[in-house]
């Protein structure tokens, strides 16, 4: 096949080039952007039969017509004393110019502390560690949480409440919160580092190219073809989600988003510019072997064919076996990306050939062919590293093998064993972040689990709620509910707006219905007296691990009740005890936040397991059948593990050193990422060393061929991870800490792999398997499987070019 597009590169090229210019411009016509068709969210991606799924689909069918979704909130507080009436007053001005933003998706009215019923839950009470006092302004709106809406409504509500600062009293502080906000905030930050990512990407690989190439041509190749790439899969995922997405046919179920696009600038960027260099590094060697220009990139092609598609592939399917997961955002992306990088390969064996045909030597101005980094001419300095390097593998690789263990012991061991997640969505956001600066303020007045109530639905199953004889009923589950530890109050039909129970348990929803204290009960259809909701606050920051431990306690005492456990309970109080009964048979979902990183965590735990078997086994497939050779391919697969490992903690010491207290660990993303990242890319420069090992053992002989091999890929696969290391730290420029962490340990992954793995720790392997065959390890690995016929004066050139 490579042989065809070889020839098709040498003699076509200017109809390849027309092709792909004009092909992928067409479609970028067509094509939507890719904004207009992605998705967001987390929780709405969770698998259907999790709790927290299975409560928002009953609430959804059980109360209809319940259309807020997301929520601003205003905080107005003073720190070390009461509001005043003009504080007060302010506030309810400033909820008057609220609800005149324009383009303003409200549910309802803008509730206010003089809201009747439940203006008191919107008001802080003082106490002994916060005597200041606060007050909120709640607006509902009728867009989701992470909504892309969100940003332009966090950018006008934040526009409003500055222009309201200037009339505002002396020392009163004004807050902004709300879920809306959060997600808008969150919008907003992917939107920032997806732009300063692709922008750091493509300045840092051109600065890269043309520091280690020093031929300004050169960065042409790559970029060019890299770009081609990237605008076609950029318009091929669009037409696929818009023609193939859930909206547009039944079982369609193509969906795309917009965190997605970040990782497949970068990995398009990185895997992409690799290829190329392969590429043109074996046409510089063609060029200097004295192969016409017009078969050369053709052949180069030929040569570096196999290992290029064998790279490419491994990534593809490590990326591919993603589709595995139960977790929708994970399920998805990975197929995307490695459709992607299936584009940029076909791109890089068409139309970076075809380019190199046209453009010709000139790439490699102003020093030419001899002059190219990578270059095995035994006078310039880099092939004297890489001689030095080689040299001393083959001289002690045993000894070099033992002290890389050691070196590298302690990081693999505390990626194994120490290694934490944090599911905290909040500690994402740069603490610079008007949400996250709000929602601090609404911490200092009021429960912590006020920022996110969890909720309760309960579907009964004889138990008719609107019934006059059952009016006690909510009574009995509310007052068990209030014994719960870590539950601070309850809200629902029983009591609307909660019960003030002094101390830190005050009252302020800020997410949920406060206004629809009257639809508690559904009244709708078979669920009308059989489905309630109630809002439960927590004592505990409902991001935290704490709260979600709070949740685990509240749904065991649930199922205390449907399996009517919690009536024959001595330790239950005796009323409570005897009213629980009827709700035996009850079925309990808990849902919002707290619930729903409860089983983010669950879900993803789980995937990631699944995920990094099918990587391993996906990836150990392809090389083997590149390779064919099981001992070699096991070595590799177990060399890119502990690289994993040691890169990942390695990143964990880092950032708990960097962030200190405020550390709570590695975001959840970060460890499936770069184990399906790191293995799958890795196995790139395993594979491009490896056949290059194998292909010259074949003609120079065990030893002097994997001298050789070094000498000639150490250059090429050393610029190549300087370069991927580029790509992936440029995702730390943003300001999102998950993607801060993810592009750092990327980054050092590729880098160890680079400069350790790849360097040393494989070609000890080989050293090893070949000492056996060698008359004597004293003798200087060059002098090893010289000819024993003196050479003719043209196999002498021959060697001079190639040595």
């Amino acid at each position: 096949m490579f042989r065809i597009l070889g020839n098709w590169a040498n003699r076509h090229y200017g109809l390849i080039l027309a092709v792909w210019i004009f092909g992928s411009a067409g479609l970028w016509y067509l094509a939507p952007t890719w904004d207009q068709v992605a998705l967001d969210g987390d929780f709405d991606y969770l698998p259907d039969e999790t709790t927290s799924r299975r409560a928002q689909a009953l609430l959804n069918k059980a109360f209809p017509n319940e259309e807020a979704k997301s929520s601003i909130v205003l905080v107005f507080a003073r720190e070390n004393e009461p509001l005043t009436k003009t504080d007060r007053q302010f506030a309810l001005e400033t909820a008057g110019k609220l609800a005149l933003v324009p383009d303003l998706p409200l549910v309802g009215n803008v509730l206010t502390d003089q809201t009747p019923v439940v203006g008191n839950m919107l008001a802080s009470r003082p106490t002994a560690d916060q005597p200041g006092g606060a007050v909120m302004v709640l607006a509902q709106l009728g867009t989701d949480m992470m909504a892309t809406e969100n940003v332009g409504v966090l950018y006008r509500v934040k526009a409003a409440v500055e222009a309201a600062k200037a009339d505002a009293p002396d020392g009163l502080q004004i807050g902004l919160s709300g879920s809306a906000m959060i997600g808008g905030d969150m919008q907003d930050s992917v939107r920032e580092s997806l732009e300063s990512t692709e922008i750091m990407t493509v300045i840092l690989v051109a600065v890269a190219l043309i520091v280690i190439y020093r031929s300004p041509l050169l960065v042409l190749i790559p970029l060019a073809t890299i770009g081609v790439s990237l605008l076609t899969a950029y318009s091929v995922v669009a037409l696929c989600a818009q023609y193939l997405g859930p909206d547009t046919f039944e079982w369609g179920g193509f969906k795309v988003f917009t965190t997605t696009k970040i990782f497949v600038v970068v990995i398009l960027f990185g895997a992409g510019t690799d290829f190329c260099l392969f590429l043109i590094a074996r046409f510089k060697e063609e060029l200097g072997e004295g192969v016409p220009l017009k078969i050369a990139s053709g052949r180069a092609l030929v040569n570096v064919g196999d290992a290029l598609a064998a790279s490419a592939f491994t990534t593809i399917l490590g990326l591919a076996t993603m589709a595995f997961a139960d977790y929708g955002k994970f399920a998805y992306s990975g197929p995307i990306v490695a459709l992607c990088l299936f584009i940029a390969l076909i791109a890089c064996v068409t139309f970076a050939p075809a380019l190199l045909r046209l453009l010709g030597k000139i790439v490699f101005w102003p020093f030419g062919v001899d002059r190219m980094t990578g270059s095995d001419s035994g006078g310039t300095a880099d092939s004297k590293i890489w001689s030095w390097v080689a040299d001393c593998v083959l001289a002690r690789p045993a000894t070099i093998l033992f002290a890389s263990a050691w070196l590298a012991l302690p990081f693999i061991v505390w990626g194994l064993l120490w290694v934490e997640v944090s599911h905290d969505f909040m500690a994402e956001l740069s603490p610079e972040r008007s949400s996250v600066q709000g929602t601090e303020m609404i911490r200092q007045y009021y429960a912590p689990g006020e920022v996110a109530p969890t909720m309760i639905v309960a579907r009964t199953k004889d138990l008719d709620l609107n019934a006059p004889e059952n009016n006690y009923a909510l009574a009995y589950l509310h007052g068990y509910l209030m014994e719960t530890e870590g539950v601070v109050d309850v809200r629902d039909k029983y009591l609307p707006a909660g019960k003030h129970t002094g101390g830190n348990a005050t009252t302020a929803i800020v997410s949920g219905s406060p206004d629809a204290f009257d639809k508690f009960i559904s009244d709708t259809g078979e669920y009308a007296g059989h489905v309630t909701q109630l809002q439960v606050i927590l004592d505990e920051d409902p991001f935290s691990r704490a709260a979600r431990t709070v949740v685990d306690r509240i749904e065991s005492r649930l199922a205390d009740v449907t399996s009517g456990a919690a009536a024959s309970d001595p330790k239950v109080d005796e009323k409570i005890r005897k009213g629980l009964a009827d709700w035996k048979g009850t079925e309990f979902e808990l849902g919002g936040t707290t619930p729903g990183i409860r089983d983010l965590e669950t879900v993803t735990i789980s995937d990631q397991t699944r995920i990094q078997v099918c990587v391993v086994i996906a990836v150990f497939a392809v090389i083997l059948v590149i390779l064919r050779d099981f001992l070699a391919c096991l070595y590799l697969i177990i060399t890119v593990l502990l690289s994993y490992f040691a890169t990942i903690g390695l990143t964990d010491m880092f950032f708990t050193w960097l962030y200190g207290d405020t550390f709570d660990g590695l975001d959840w993303k970060v460890p499936i990422f770069l184990f399906v990242i790191l293995i799958a890319v890795g196995q790139d420069y395993n594979i491009y060393l490896t056949t290059r090992v194998f292909e010259e053992q074949k003609k120079l002989g065990m030893r002097a061929g994997l001298r050789r091999a070094v000498i000639q890929t150490g250059g090429i696969i050393t610029s190549c991870g300087i370069i991927m290391a580029g790509t992936f730290i440029s995702m730390a420029t943003g300001s999102l800490r998950g993607m801060i962490e993810l592009g750092f340990a990327l980054s050092v992954g590729v880098l160890i792999d680079t400069f350790f793995v790849r360097t040393v720790v494989v070609p000890c392997f080989f050293a090893l398997t070949a000492r056996s065959e060698e008359p004597s390890l004293e003798q200087p690995a060059h002098d090893i499987d010289e000819p024993t016929t003196k050479p003719t004066a043209e196999q002498v050139e021959s060697l001079q070019r190639r040595a």
